[in-house]
């Protein structure tokens, strides 16, 4: 589904508010802030003062935003659409790009062509937050897709941040070897590649060809070297080369700031589409950017909860970026008796095992059981570098304990 389309369905539920009165660029996180704790609709800004187009924000703040992306109803529904395009995926749908689409630009001047958004009080420069990388692997010649966060510099330059497992294998295959890469940043393109983008596959996999499965006949590749999805709203093409800088700070999801050195990208094309509707998704610890972060993890968790029964229900909080699970397991089973491969999914290096008596999505219900029924060592995992578990800096809190049905270990209710 194209961007614009999804767009437009969303003005059709009522689920999205368009924003009519003028506002600047440096406005608009406040704005996407306040609607996150109010309706959390996606928002259109339609009347920026310094911007020629307009801007959509939070169109994947809450979960069933996602599912309706692609047709499901629910996360079961949602994930097995994914299961099975990843199972059957398709041949990509080549055709050639409609040069009255799009307004190609030579070697942009970037802050003159993107809204200039500075999410977080100390960011250093306005940051590209919603640019799903789309690269090459140059040994399996398999398309990936990633959500990179892109530091933009004066004239065509941005950072370049290869963080996630797949992107980086394909800088370190290329341009941490001294060689450039070249990548295409999608901006605003269709929902199968942006999910994608944070999904993650198998190295195994070209998930072009997952999101041609995904997204059926009306999904379309361009021609080129790096075949785009047509319709994406905005498109910049770069090589990215072994040149380095110190990037940041910016505003992390994690709630801090952070610095890296990374490679320069420059761009050497831009397709804008006219009228653009440019993407942005709220930096930090917004509803979209920590709610598709959680994507992947959510996905691993599935599978695992789907495979051993014992494992009742998972919870990621919001406010940990998804980095932390409170993982519900039956009465009677504790950390010794836990599947191996819950600790290898992406990202978490937080989990604490929590009783069905304990409400997983209360703080003060995790607090209590940690304090009252993690009561030994034997209770807190602290890895220091590789262990069973193939984890650097993972920790585990067991708050569970084996009867609850003692009446040492029943939790007090009012009596009514």
């Amino acid at each position: 589904m194209e961007f614009r389309q999804f767009l437009e369905n969303g003005k059709s539920n009522g689920s999205c508010l368009v924003v009519g009165e003028k506002i600047s660029s440096r406005e608009i996180p406040k704005r996407i802030s306040a609607e996150e704790q109010g309706e959390n609709r996606m928002l259109i800004f339609d009347n920026i003062s310094d911007f020629s187009g307009s801007v959509a924000s939070n169109l994947f703040g809450s979960p069933d935003r996602v599912f309706q992306a692609v047709g499901a109803h629910d996360s079961s529904s949602f994930y097995a659409k994914i299961d099975q395009a990843t199972q059957s995926p398709r041949p990509k749908n080549i055709q050639k790009m409609n040069s009255s689409d799009y307004e190609v630009i030579k070697d942009p001047v970037l802050l003159d062509q993107i809204p200039n958004i500075i999410h977080s009080e100390h960011d250093s420069t306005p940051y590209i937050t919603s640019g799903v990388v789309l690269a090459k692997n140059p040994e399996s010649g398999r398309h990936h897709l990633s959500f990179v966060r892109l530091s933009v510099q004066d004239g065509n330059r941005f950072f370049f941040n290869p963080r996630t497992p797949r992107i980086k294998e394909i800088a370190d295959l290329t341009v941490y070897e001294g060689k450039s890469l070249d990548i295409a940043v999608l901006i605003g393109g269709p929902v199968e590649a942006m999910l994608l983008g944070t999904l993650g596959c198998t190295a195994a996999d070209d998930e072009l060809e997952i999101a041609q499965a995904l997204g059926g006949d009306a999904l379309a590749f361009s021609d080129g070297e790096l075949p785009v999805p047509l319709g994406t709203e905005m498109i910049l093409f770069g090589t990215v080369d072994p040149e380095y800088g110190d990037e940041g700070p910016f505003g992390d999801m994690k709630g801090l700031y952070m610095t890296n050195e990374n490679p320069f990208c420059r761009v050497t094309e831009m397709w804008r589409r006219k009228d653009v509707n440019y993407h942005s998704i709220l930096g930090g610890k917004s509803q979209e950017h920590v709610g598709l972060v959680r994507l992947r993890m959510q996905h691993q968790l599935e599978h695992l909860k789907a495979k051993t029964p014992y494992i009742l229900d998972y919870y990621l909080p919001k406010f940990a970026a998804g980095q932390m699970c409170m993982l519900t397991v039956e009465d009677g089973y504790t950390l010794a008796d836990m599947d191996q491969s819950l600790f290898n999914i992406s990202l978490i290096d937080k989990f604490v095992l929590l009783n069905k008596d304990t409400d997983a999505k209360s703080p003060e219900d995790i607090l209590w059981a940690i304090t009252q029924r993690a009561s030994g060592d034997k209770d807190f995992v602290f890895v220091q570098g590789e262990d069973i578990f193939g984890r650097p800096g993972f920790s585990i809190i067991d708050a569970t304990v084996a009867d609850t049905k003692d009446w040492k270990n029943i939790r007090v209710n009012v009596f009514e």
